[in-house]
């Protein structure tokens, strides 16, 4: 049971548990209870509703409607007949009530606190004129006052999903990549590092980010690697620039640090409180070329064919690509003949530029017959 507290009260904790529940969603059917309580209504239901798709994204409704699929969720809203505002409290809200009985695909209309291209977002009641110690007139001055604040939350709420789901789309994105990407921190605190990072840091045996910061074990190291993150991040008011440092792996080959400037757009500048720095590592272990499936749908490539384009483009000499997929030197230049005709280039040059402006995987996923050894590298000073 909610405590009875007065008008103003209630008003007031119910527009606290409103803006809580933008950023805790688990609050939202505490703040349609307590909604429910303030209009004098049996149960309050929030629904998105998807206009693409015509089905719902989420809903919630105050846990008290025994017409609800499960209690407090309302992801296939809610079939209650009885789930109307009145036409006394409806004359301050947007949309008509849908005849249930001749359309039940459609939610039914009340309160419109969202409406945009791809969504829109509705508060509805169930009212109890019969037993509410509320009136319909008070009701609606109520819902009226509460509106703007719903209406306000529920464009925080979508804003703020819409930005949680650009994020993990774009961490998943980097996730795939087979070289590393960090976002540091003029005092070495990394704010974002990909999955091949986290490996590599994992593996390294002097290098750590305990504490989400950035550090060798190796004094050298560590002057070095604040040394290039300094000079790239800048400072408040000041560019940075870009630089780089080499890594030797364990068999010599060089593992590059780029860094450059990480420069906020304006939209987020206000907020940007210190200055950043992006680093690249590339990865001396792995050589990453085009997709044979790619190759193959644009230019119309064999499979064997593919595999050739793409160990030419990863720097393989013809030898290498004869002695690495089993065939003749002869017969690799008469793949390498077929795919300049295919793709309408003349030279190995030309060619490899052409394959360069592809997407990029590893070697194993285009199927290559040895591919290249899949251990992260172990870093040497």
């Amino acid at each position: 049971m909610l405590q009875r507290l007065s008008d103003d009260a209630e008003f007031h904790r119910l527009v606290d548990t409103i803006y809580e529940s933008v950023l805790d969603p688990a609050q939202m059917p505490i703040a349609l209870a307590l909604l429910s309580v303030y209009a004098g209504a049996e149960s309050a239901h929030y629904f998105v509703w998807d206009k693409h798709t015509d089905a719902p994204r989420n809903g919630a409704s105050s846990g008290w409607c025994h017409n609800c699929p499960q209690a407090g969720h309302c992801n296939e809203f809610c079939r209650d007949p009885q789930l109307l505002l009145h036409s006394d409290a409806a004359s301050c809200c947007t949309g008509t009530p849908v005849d249930m009985g001749t359309d039940s695909t459609q939610p039914i209309a009340g309160m419109t606190l969202m409406d945009t291209p791809d969504l829109y977002v509705t508060m509805r009641l169930r009212t109890r004129d019969d037993s509410s110690e509320v009136s319909a007139l008070e009701r609606k001055q109520r819902l009226e006052r509460v509106l703007p604040h719903l209406q306000r939350a529920a464009r925080m709420q979508q804003r703020n999903q819409e930005l949680n789901e650009l994020a993990a789309l774009g961490m998943a994105g980097l996730d795939t990549l087979d070289f590393g990407v960090m976002v540091i921190e003029r005092g070495m605190r990394v704010k974002y590092a990909n999955a091949w990072v986290r490996a590599m840091v994992t593996e390294d045996d002097r290098l750590s980010l305990d504490g989400g910061i950035l550090r060798s074990a190796d004094h050298s190291h560590d002057a070095a690697l604040q040394n290039l993150i300094g000079q790239a991040s800048g400072s408040i008011g000041v560019q940075g620039a870009a630089g780089s440092w080499m890594y030797l792996a364990r068999d010599g080959r060089p593992v590059p640090f780029i860094a450059t400037p990480l420069a906020p757009s304006d939209a987020v500048r206000p907020a940007w409180k210190s200055p950043l720095a992006l680093v690249l590592v590339g990865n001396s272990e792995t050589r990453s070329v085009m997709d044979a499936g790619v190759l193959a749908s644009l230019f119309g490539l064999t499979n064997k064919e593919c595999i050739v384009a793409a160990r030419l483009a990863a720097g393989e000499t013809l030898q290498e690509i004869a002695d690495r997929e089993f065939l003749s030197l002869h017969t690799v230049r008469v793949h390498i003949r077929d795919i300049l005709r295919k793709t309408g280039t003349h030279r190995q040059s030309e060619l490899v530029r052409l394959l360069h402006l592809l997407p990029s995987v590893d070697l194993e996923r285009a199927g290559a017959a040895t591919p290249a050894p899949r251990k992260r590298p172990r870093l040497l000073a």
